[in-house]
């Protein structure tokens, strides 16, 4: 059984599949455009409890009535089922903007390079630490998610009291 690498982004290179890769502090206009549209679906990737809450939410709209309202919802839902499977993980896209393999264009933006970088790197390193220098790289998502972790716990200790 293989053993996945951790990579240490402080040292701001690595390498896998016998490629070399440097981790870049600044992205281009084409990337930085990406950039905030990967930073969009990162942040607003739906938990579980997400899932629940919209679904509730259109049952909801949907034993009053408001069919129109409930479609929406019912539709964002499926919009977002149907983006995790066609594309690769956001963290894994925002990391791949900000590291290019050797001889890459810095300047580029290429979704099927990205893509490349993705499947190398899956072959052998850990998906943790591109997670984390992810929720690093996307501007505020961190104080986001510390507040919905926050209010996440405060909200299953409060349904405990009730319960």
């Amino acid at each position: 059984m293989a053993t996945l690498r951790e990579i240490d982004f402080a040292k701001k290179y690595f390498e896998c599949d016998g490629r070399k890769f440097y981790v870049r502090d600044s992205l281009s206009f084409a990337r930085y455009r990406e950039l905030q549209k990967i930073s969009l679906e990162f942040g607003f990737s739906s938990t579980f409890h997400d899932m629940y809450k919209n679904v509730r939410t259109a049952w909801d709209l949907l034993n009053q009535t408001k069919l129109g309202e409930a479609a929406v919802v019912l539709y964002n839902i499926m919009s977002g089922v149907v983006q995790t499977e066609e594309k690769d993980v956001p963290a894994w896209r925002l990391c791949a903007l900000f590291i290019d393999e050797e001889g890459e264009d810095p300047t580029v933006y290429d979704e099927g390079k990205m893509r490349e970088k993705i499947e190398c790197w899956g072959k052998e390193l850990s998906a943790f630490p591109f997670f984390q220098l992810a929720a690093n790289l996307a501007p505020g998502w961190m104080n986001v998610y510390n507040g919905n972790i926050q209010s996440g716990s405060e909200e299953a200790a409060s349904k405990e009291v009730i319960s």
